[in-house]
Formats: C-alpha cells, sequence, structure tokens
C-alpha cells in the first residue's frame, strides 16, 4: 500500500466532502481508506472485494484507521448477477472472473444492483481494478452511468480501445491517460461524462 502512489497517478482521484465513492476491486483498501477520509461521515464508500484474503486485509486496515462510513461486499462486479469462475493468480493482485481458468467460484453482482439494494441516491466516484473485466462491469453499471455521471478513474488491462468506445457512446470523455506497457496495453484513464451529458 505504501508503494502505490509512485505506481499509480493516484492524484487523479479527488473525492470531496459528502460525496459516494464505488471502489471495485479494492484489494487491500488504499483507495477506499483514502476515500473514505475524504468524503468524511457525511459521504460513503462502497468497496467491492471477492478475494477472502483481501477482503480481510481490507477490514482489518479499515478498523485500524476507525472508519465507519464505508461497506465492504464480497462480491465481484460484473455485466450481470449469478455465479462464475474465479481466477487466483501467483499474486493477489491478480486474482480475477476467469471461467477458462477458474480455480474457484465467486458471486457476482452489477454495480446498477449494488446501487439499488444500498440505496444510494448519489455517486460521485467509480474506481476500477478488475483485471481486464473493465467493460464487463461497466456495461453492468448504465443506470449509475445515466442517472449519477461519476467520475471514472480505471485501470486498464488491454481494453482501452473496447473501453474508450463504450464510453463514448455512453457519453463520457476520456480527460487523461497514463500507461506503463504501450502502445495503452496497461495504464489507467480518468473519465468525466461530457458537459452536455451532466446537462440533461
Amino acid at each position: 500500500m505504501l508503494k502505490l502512489p509512485c505506481y499509480e497517478p493516484v492524484d487523479w482521484v479527488t473525492p470531496q466532502r459528502g460525496e459516494v465513492f464505488i471502489d471495485v476491486g479494492a484489494y487491500t483498501g488504499w483507495y477506499a481508506i483514502q476515500a473514505a477520509r475524504a468524503v468524511g461521515k457525511d459521504g460513503r464508500v462502497v468497496a467491492l472485494e471477492p478475494d477472502e484474503t483481501n477482503r480481510l486485509q481490507l477490514a482489518n486496515n479499515l478498523k485500524l484507521n476507525h472508519f465507519d462510513n464505508v461497506t465492504v461486499s464480497s462480491r465481484a462486479a460484473w455485466s450481470k448477477s449469478g455465479v462464475l469462475g474465479w481466477y487466483v493468480g501467483a499474486q493477489p493482485v491478480w486474482h480475477r472472473i476467469d471461467s477458462k481458468n477458474e480455480s474457484a467460484l465467486v458471486e457476482t453482482t452489477t454495480i446498477d444492483e449494488l446501487a439499488r439494494c444500498a440505496d444510494l441516491r448519489r455517486v460521485d466516484w467509480m474506481k476500477l481494478d478488475v483485471e481486464g473485466a473493465e467493460l464487463e462491469v461497466l456495461k453492468g453499471a448504465s443506470d449509475v452511468l445515466q442517472m449519477f455521471h461519476p467520475s471514472l478513474f480505471v485501470e486498464v488491462h488491454g481494453t482501452f480501445d473496447p473501453l474508450e468506445q463504450f464510453l463514448s457512446a455512453t457519453g463520457y470523455e476520456i480527460s487523461r491517460q497514463a500507461f506503463d506497457h504501450p502502445p495503452k496495453e496497461h495504464g489507467w484513464i480518468l473519465a468525466h461524462a461530457s458537459a452536455s451529458r451532466t446537462d440533461e
């Protein structure tokens, strides 16, 4: 966690007091903790982390930092709810949905379903680190994107072109991008709803 600011453009992510932040692929909680601190007691963080070991460390880190404005879900975000294959990688940051190489099963939910069940009246930020499932997660967030226009911070795993097409069709614009494995194989994007979209 201490090394993350040297690796990712964490300064792109700027939640404000009172906002709602959804952390998809929360791992051990770096973004969830920073967001919880930023949004304060009037805001809320919803963190999804399917891996049990990662989720236990996430819960411990939240407890150590005395945050009570974070809800943790054990489900994986996807384009539909159900049960899918889960690949447990050699490193805890590599776990992912993968029915071809599955070593376990995982329950899935959509961001839209999550928002309804949690009775979220706003969503200001969504952070995604889902090891290649970026597009599937966003497909399951169509209502949230349409109603709330959250800012999106997405780690890209070989999905830039379809992501760019999807975001453009959804009324989003990529404002920042950075890649450590060119051409656009692995990196990060920051996207916002276009001005015309937010005026609707």
